[in-house]
């Protein structure tokens, strides 16, 4: 047998823009379907994905987050990954935001070799990190968890504090917010913060994402806040019955002093749980003041008063109750103290109002029982003299 072999005749320089062939197979891109990611291995490839329900529960900043999850099917790619994992870890990125000390925008995207890369927001309590216990795919055979391993490229870097605190909706339900403050610019006259806020409770049909607002706040050299660019924070609750919650952060009580280790706490909320009424109070004004046994107090009503030409006219009704009569004149309603109508002092108790026949009963029972006490004291004494005639 005569073996013949065979040679490529096209010049190099007809095929020099050609694409590589990649032995490892084609790379993923965001368009790339999840069910059809596969990890490779030495002998074989894995596919990654199913359809079913990803769970992820990431850390920030070393602080544990709230488990959200994707529905994954046929049709979800990785792109819808990428913003699911930047929703649910509470990246910011847009409008003003920096990027971080490598000129990457903060988010995720895939490489040109097909990776995928995540990037947090700046400041070491931004760090995001995400790893295969982080990761779980549910189907119907069962939970396993998803191969994939993120490495760390960079260290998180910048200067950074943080806050968390509740918040009551509309409903007086808590919800919890997370504020970061991270060092973002610093001049010869001043320096700026930016803050990032978090909540795990935000409701946004379509979207996992935490993030609730940001703003930025400026220092002079005295550590005197100057301004702040944006004070909002937005919680939305699109399933939830309760309007949505929009509330303003003070900053200006902060201090930006010079210090090894950054702090920020809220020391003070308008906001309650919901509360019952334990007590109230009436005012010589008139208001009822109602105190509930979550701390707060809230005006209930007011008293009106009205006066007549001639209250001897008044007819009785009973019950200490009294009706405009033909001699009484025309009613003149005002407030307590005001156009000669009488004042109210609170917890006092006036004579048309007492019940006399209870008082005397209340009187002869604590004389009969002060009559009965005297007789046990004197019985007493006369035995103690009795005992002492016969010691002598």
């Amino acid at each position: 047998m005569t073996a013949t072999s065979f040679t490529d005749g096209t010049p190099d320089s007809a095929i020099a823009s050609n694409t590589l062939v990649d032995l490892n197979g084609p790379r993923a891109n965001g368009g790339t379907k999840l069910v059809d990611l596969l990890k490779r291995g030495d002998t074989s490839s894995t596919n990654v994905f199913q359809v079913g329900t990803l769970q992820y529960t990431g850390k920030k900043g070393g602080r544990t987050l709230t488990t959200k999850s994707l529905t994954i099917d046929s049709t979800t790619d990785v792109n819808n990954l990428i913003q699911f994992l930047r929703d649910s870890s509470g990246i910011q990125s847009g409008g003003s935001i920096p990027t971080d000390i490598t000129g990457l925008t903060a988010g995720g995207a895939v490489t040109g070799s097909g990776t995928i890369r995540m990037v947090s927001n700046n400041g070491v309590d931004n760090a995001v990190s995400v790893d295969t216990t982080s990761l779980t795919l549910i189907t119907g055979s069962g939970n396993t968890q998803v191969l994939m391993d993120f490495s760390k490229t960079q260290d998180a870097v910048g200067n950074s504090a943080v806050a968390d605190f509740l918040v009551y909706d509309s409903l007086g339900a808590p919800k919890n917010v997370r504020i970061t403050a991270v060092l973002e610019e610093k001049t010869n006259d001043d320096f700026t913060y930016r803050w990032f806020a978090d909540s795990p409770n935000n409701e946004v049909s379509g979207s996992q994402t935490i993030s609730v607002g940001t703003g930025l706040i400026k220092f002079d050299s005295s550590g005197k806040v100057l301004n702040v660019s944006n004070t909002k924070v937005s919680i939305q609750q699109t399933a939830n019955p309760s309007l949505s919650l929009d509330f303003d952060v003070d900053f200006a009580a902060l201090s930006g002093l010079a210090s090894a280790t950054p702090s920020l706490a809220a020391s003070r909320q308008d906001g309650f749980p919901p509360g019952k009424l334990t007590s109230y109070i009436i005012g010589e004004d008139g208001i009822i003041n109602g105190v509930f046994d979550n701390g707060t107090q809230r005006n209930l009503g007011k008293i009106r008063l009205a006066r007549f030409a001639n209250p001897t006219g008044l007819e009785q009704r009973g019950k200490n109750l009294f009706a405009p009569g033909v001699n009484s004149g025309l009613e003149v309603p005002g407030n307590p103290s005001e156009e000669g109508i009488g004042t109210i002092v609170a917890g006092a108790v006036e004579l048309s109002n007492t019940d006399v026949s209870q008082a005397l009963i209340q009187l002869v029972s604590a004389s009969t029982q002060y009559r009965a006490n005297a007789r046990v004291i004197t019985s007493a004494q006369q035995l103690l003299d009795e005992l002492l005639n016969i010691r002598r």
